[in-house]
């Protein structure tokens, strides 16, 4: 209930984190398709410009990176992965297929079987459809997108200059433009990106308000009287489970009604705060559950605390209270601000509606020998004669 929603920063860095986890998965993919397409086009040709050794030792370590990418990423979720390890490997994976490129392209022109345009050809088709595979998996991060797409560019580049040199401009251009449409490509991606996360981000922080108001007393930050019952109802069958004692406090202001006609209701509504903030110090445990139940009533949920301790906690309330000092002219009972209380411990085979009836009347127990104390039993059965065994 009170997990805070993430920024949209820390959104970011997870949504960038996930996307980039899954872009090794299918860059890892589509490397395997890519080399197996080569494979099977080299051996379908009917003048080898290759021989299968060759191919094997040049497709072998961008293989290997592959299928290790995928071992990683299918045996573990994304969150478990550290983004500098997901980038590294994206890298290495490229620069395997640097290897390559440069070693087919050398190897095929060597042999001269196809002359300087097959060699060409071959390098323009592979580096085409590397750029944009490793734009669209680091597009997220410019820097690394960038790092990443130069080199094969530059490869194709190189390898035109090379091939043709008398024709360096279309090279050129070609280089500049298809760097130019990656880098503008990437600024439109990302701010898509980015207002996805945002919405997400603004979504969750709207939901957590619902929630607040669907569960917490807007006045006093407690947990409201639905948060309370769907609470009890939860421990009850902790408690059912487990053997633990379980024990319930209701609390009433005394005499507020009196302090509101006086005082004014600005003035009631700080006493509540005021002695909300008291509940709030005293039931401090993780499970400890402070809620408003209604009007000036309170109610505390104890968990694994039997009737001892819950009596340890209601003395204390009623020290901690003493101490605020909440001022209650119009008071017979003092100057300052008291509180009646109800402490009940449940048995086991009880449902929430005995334990809350049973808490009830002990809290008018209270009230009747006087206010500003509190009065102990076991619950008992709604229909039973007897509700309560006062302690």
């Amino acid at each position: 209930m009170n997990s805070k929603p993430k920024s949209f920063d820390e959104l970011l860095v997870q949504e960038t984190h996930i996307y980039l986890c899954r872009s090794v998965k299918w860059t890892a993919y589509l490397s395997v398709f890519l080399l197996v397409a080569i494979f099977i086009a080299t051996v379908l040709q009917k003048n080898h410009l290759l021989t299968l050794p060759d191919l094997l030792v040049l497709e072998m370590p961008t293989l290997c990176i592959a299928f290790f990418g995928l071992a990683g990423i299918l045996y573990r979720q994304p969150e478990k992965h550290r983004m500098g390890l997901v980038l590294a490997y994206l890298l290495v994976l490229e620069v395997a297929w640097i290897y390559f490129v440069v070693g087919h392209y050398w190897l095929t022109s060597s042999y001269d079987l196809m002359g300087a345009h097959g060699a060409l050809a071959a390098v323009d088709s592979v580096t085409d459809v590397l750029v944009f595979t490793f734009a669209i998996s680091l597009f997220p991060v410019r820097r690394w997108l960038i790092i990443s797409v130069v080199p094969l560019l530059l490869v194709n580049l190189v390898t035109r200059l090379i091939e043709i040199p008398e024709n360096p401009i279309f090279a050129l251009t070609k280089f500049v433009c298809l760097l130019v449409i990656i880098i503008t490509g990437q600024k439109v991606l990302l701010q898509w990106f980015r207002k996805a996360i945002l919405r997400d981000a603004e979504k969750q922080q709207l939901l957590q308000q619902f929630k607040r108001m669907a569960l917490i007393d807007g006045l006093t930050e407690l947990s409201n009287r639905r948060h309370f019952d769907e609470v009890l109802a939860l421990e009850i069958k902790a408690a059912e489970r487990t053997g633990d004692p379980l024990s319930v406090i209701l609390l009433d202001v005394d005499f507020f009604k009196r302090l509101n006609d006086s005082q004014g209701h600005s003035e009631g509504d700080r006493a509540l705060v005021r002695f909300a903030e008291v509940l709030h110090g005293v039931a401090s445990r993780p499970r400890d559950l402070a809620a408003r139940y209604g009007g000036e009533e309170f109610a505390i949920i104890l968990p694994d605390t039997g009737l001892d301790g819950a009596r340890h906690i209601a003395e204390q309330i009623r020290v901690e209270l003493k101490a605020a000092e909440l001022s209650h002219p119009d008071s017979t009972l003092g100057d300052y601000v008291t509180v009646s209380q109800g402490v009940c411990l449940w048995q086991p085979g009880l449902d929430a509606c005995d334990l809350l009836a049973s808490v009830d009347q002990l809290l008018y127990q209270s009230k009747s020998q006087g206010r500003d104390r509190f009065s102990c039993g076991i619950a008992k059965k709604e229909a039973d004669e007897e509700l309560v065994s006062p302690i």
